[in-house]
Formats: structure tokens, C-alpha cells, sequence
């Protein structure tokens, strides 16, 4: 019986020890993944979309000349994010990218004007039903 008990003991004492290493493993924290990167407007590589919202392509439209110098677009986006969520990504992401935020209007629709060496960018932001709309104005200045 004493031999038994002495047994169980040691393997309770080893199950312990080795209960504790993943015990530990278990309880360390890991950080998060970093979020991904925000979807970029084609062709404008330095205007970036919440992630989530969707283009609409029936209303927005490019024009490219050939030799790409010349850019001009008008792009629509919506998903479902608030107002502020969205104004805020755009006020923190547009200066990240390089952008210079040049005058901000805020009432039922929030407007975002940005420029870059030689480029402008308008930004018209607004919420309905809990459905973000984004219109995004660019070009050359």
C-alpha cells in the first residue's frame, strides 16, 4: 500500500512539474497579429479604404493619361462603420501616407481636404442607417 501511495506521489509530482511548463505556456501572452494593411484606391497608391468597404464601380471612374503623369479619379465607397471611426482613420492614415490636411468641415456630412506636392485630395464622408458613405475627390493641383 505504502509502495503504491509512494508511486502515485511521484507520478503526481512529475504530472505537476510537467503541467506547470505548459501551464506556463499557456497563460504567456503573445501579441496580437498587427492589423493589416488598409486596401489602397487603385491607382492612387497613397489613399487608403478602411478595411471592409466596398467600391462602387458604377459610380466611380478613373482617368489616366498614357504616360500615368496625369491622374484623376472619383471613387465611392461604403461599408458599415461609424462616422467617426471612419473620419478618424482617415485623419491618422492621409498624414501617415504623406498627405497634409488642409481644412476639415464637420456637420451632418464631414468634409477632408488634403494635399500632397502637387496633388489635392477631397474627401466627403457621411452616415445613414449605420452605413458609412465615402466619395474621395483626386488629382493634380
Amino acid at each position: 500500500m505504502i509502495k503504491r501511495l509512494f508511486l502515485f506521489s511521484l507520478f503526481g509530482a512529475w504530472l505537476f512539474t510537467a503541467g506547470c511548463a505548459t501551464w506556463e505556456e499557456m497563460i504567456a501572452e503573445t501579441p496580437p497579429p498587427p492589423p493589416p494593411p488598409p486596401e489602397l484606391v487603385y491607382p492612387f497608391s497613397d489613399i487608403p479604404v478602411p478595411s471592409g468597404f466596398e467600391r462602387d464601380h458604377s459610380k466611380s471612374f478613373v482617368y489616366e493619361s498614357g504616360s500615368g503623369t496625369v491622374k484623376v479619379g472619383r471613387f465611392f465607397y461604403s461599408g458599415w462603420s461609424t462616422l467617426g471611426e471612419v473620419v478618424s482613420f482617415y485623419q491618422n492614415e492621409m498624414v501617415n501616407k504623406g498627405w497634409s490636411l488642409v481644412n476639415a468641415i464637420k456637420h451632418e456630412t464631414t468634409i477632408l481636404n488634403y494635399e500632397k506636392e502637387g496633388w489635392v485630395c477631397a474627401m466627403m464622408i457621411h452616415s445613414t442607417l449605420g452605413r458609412t458613405y465615402i466619395e474621395i475627390h483626386a488629382g493634380p493641383k
